[in-house]
């Protein structure tokens, strides 16, 4: 069976079914569907990762098994290799460092580096917001995390061929 956009879409809503945000919004329309967006004028591999991108950060721990999702899964679904790989790049993995490990890791693979960039962005867009309740704490993710992995990402697109953003 064809793996496309829409069945991204639809196995992003089945797996989040019930998530919210710290807002307490819907976590798939509002976390997801925004990335995606973002993505979807670089592909539609690069819309599919947006939108899946934390399928198994978020499902690794459910006790139904049938609510898991791990890379041999996805696979299983036909979803292609190409963005599963990318996936793998953006989860983040228990106990490991932000900048040194997660985003290095990030940084090195094309389609997660990108979905990292358009996270991060939407990331330092919300801060602004925070800094009107919590300046400090919105100075601090800003400088010691936000503003640093977006130096290792650009860095990375600019040394990687074929670059993705022109």
């Amino acid at each position: 069976m064809l793996f496309t956009v829409a069945s991204a879409h639809l196995l992003a809503m089945e797996a989040h079914e019930g998530q919210v945000d710290e807002l307490g919004r819907d976590y798939y329309l509002y976390q997801l569907v925004p990335i995606a967006d973002a993505a979807r004028p670089y592909g539609k591999r690069a819309e599919m990762v947006a939108v899946l991108h934390h399928i198994i950060e978020v499902t690794r721990d459910r006790p139904d098994p049938a609510r898991r999702y791990d890379l041999d899964r996805l696979r299983a679904l036909d979803v292609p290799e190409e963005v599963v790989r990318a996936i793998d790049a953006i989860t983040r993995r228990p106990g490991e460092p932000y900048l040194g490990g997660f985003i290095q890791r990030a940084a090195a693979d094309r389609l997660g580096r990108l979905i990292e960039l358009i996270e991060n962005k939407r990331h330092l867009d919300e801060n602004e917001h925070l800094a009107e309740t919590d300046p400090n704490k919105a100075r601090s993710l800003r400088e010691g995390r936000f503003l640093p992995a977006r130096r290792i990402l650009l860095k990375a697109e600019a040394a990687y061929e074929p670059r993705i953003l022109a």
